[in-house]
């Protein structure tokens, strides 16, 4: 009982001196740097290929099935 009587206040104390310890941030500026990119942009080959794959256009579109009786 008596480590308990001498142990409260001490609990106590050190709880009460625990909160005026105090914390100092230093904040500085964040820097934002600009960002480059570079986009190569190949036309002429996208036009080849789109020329070279134009057939695929006439199996994609709907069957004319006026013909078919």
């Amino acid at each position: 009982m008596k480590l308990l009587l001498w142990t409260m206040p001490l609990v106590a104390a050190a709880t009460l001196l625990g909160g005026c310890i105090e914390h100092r941030v230093k904040a500085e500026p964040i820097e934002i740097k600009p960002i480059y990119i570079t986009v190569d942009v190949n036309v002429k080959v996208d036009r080849e290929l789109d020329n070279f794959f134009d057939f695929e256009d006439e199996y994609r579109k709907p069957a004319d099935n006026s013909e078919v009786k």
